[in-house]
């Protein structure tokens, strides 16, 4: 299963005829519908094709992961 972000790009907020088509597709999850113009949804390999046929009005990307700095302090060694 692979995770992808959805936005919507048409006018106002997401349409909810489109969040419930996203819903109603085999082997598709949506984990996050929280913000008023994206998604992110877990789906099998093959399915974002799917996606992207169904959702014209919406951009679909992989999600991506960033790892966050190590901002613990550590003592320097004399050199």
């Amino acid at each position: 299963m692979e995770r992808f972000i959805l936005r919507f790009r048409g006018p106002g907020a997401k349409p909810n005829q489109d969040v419930d088509q996203v819903r109603s597709l085999p082997d598709t999850t949506v984990l996050d519908d929280s913000s008023s113009r994206m998604l992110l949804v877990e789906t099998a390999e093959g399915g974002i094709e799917k996606l992207s046929e169904l959702l014209p009005d919406w951009n679909v990307s992989p999600e991506r992961k960033i790892p966050l700095p190590d901002r613990r302090q550590s003592v320097r060694r004399p050199g």
